[in-house]
């Protein structure tokens, strides 16, 4: 099953977080760290009531897991030290109460590597003896898992730029689909019989159940992660597939441009809609959606002469 992950800038990773934290502390108990004069202390925002600290950091997806906990065990390595480095300062902020946790936020955290190192980071922390930092003090790592879903919701909402990097299909997960969708792969095989030639027809089919999948996969990641994005995306959809049944395609061309016309209708309406949607991401669920006008049958193509 593909998944979509969101593909997140460090600004806006940190100002996504400081809503999540927002959620759990309070408005009033989160204070943010400013980087730009003289260093963060390796902490972003910190909350005095309960004794923590936070860093943000987000890598640049997509990437595989190892390379992805190597970049985080590197970023909990620097700030660590920062954070001892500065430790009379850091005291200060917390008004002489010691520091009972310090945490990675991360979008994802899907390795144990990064746990054996955030336990070899607590030994360390605890072995400096500061009276900044408890002495049952813990380095962590969090990821959106620890947060509620409603929570989650409302913060990518109030994002101005939402892009998701989505995964190209397997050839098993296209066989696996192709196995229980028989009449939709026959309906998109007729189809584009009229569009592409004999030798290049199995690549079009290939290319439509991906297009098809992984516009599926992007919706799916929107419906879990951001309602309100999904409603007003499928809103979009759901009126092109309206007016496509009703009055047919807008073009009276080849099946090329018949394609073409309905690609550009249905993602300059996605983009309307839903104007925080990067472009990519709208034109993959309007290829998607495209994709499976064509093999659920709304959408056809005059025969060739």
């Amino acid at each position: 099953m593909l998944s979509a992950v969101q593909v997140w800038n460090p600004d806006d990773w940190e100002f996504f977080a400081q809503t999540l934290l927002h959620a759990r502390h309070g408005p009033l108990h989160v204070q943010k760290i400013p980087a730009a004069h003289k260093g963060d202390f390796g902490i972003d925002y910190y909350c005095t009531k309960d004794a923590v600290v936070y860093q943000c950091y987000a890598v640049n997806e997509p990437i595989d897991i190892a390379e992805r906990a190597e970049r985080q065990k590197n970023k909990i390595t620097e700030d660590i030290g920062k954070i001892i480095k500065n430790h009379v300062e850091v005291g200060k902020l917390f008004h002489g109460v010691p520091i009972r946790h310090w945490v990675l936020m991360a979008p994802l955290h899907d390795s144990k590597d990064v746990n054996l190192h955030c336990a070899k980071k607590t030994k360390d922390l605890r072995g400096t003896n500061k009276p900044a930092f408890d002495t049952n003090v813990e380095v962590i790592i969090q990821d959106l898992d620890n947060f509620p879903d409603d929570v989650i919701a409302r913060g990518i909402s109030s994002l101005s730029k939402v892009n998701l990097s989505i995964p190209m299909p397997s050839q098993s997960e296209l066989d696996t689909w192709a196995a229980g969708s028989s009449d939709l792969l026959s309906n998109a095989t007729t189809k584009l019989k009229k569009r592409a030639t004999s030798e290049d027809l199995d690549d079009v089919v290939s290319q439509v159940v991906r297009s098809f999948l992984q516009g599926n996969a992007l919706l799916d990641a929107l419906r879990s992660g951001s309602p309100d994005l999904h409603e007003k995306v499928m809103t979009a959809v759901k009126s092109h597939a309206r007016r496509l049944k009703f009055a047919g395609p807008q073009s009276n061309g080849s099946a090329g441009q018949i394609l073409n016309t309905e690609l550009d209708a249905l993602i300059s309406a996605v983009r309307a809609e839903a104007p925080s949607l990067s472009t990519e991401n709208a034109e993959q669920i309007a290829y998607g959606a495209i994709c499976e006008l064509i093999m659920r049958c709304p959408l056809d193509f005059p025969n060739v002469q």
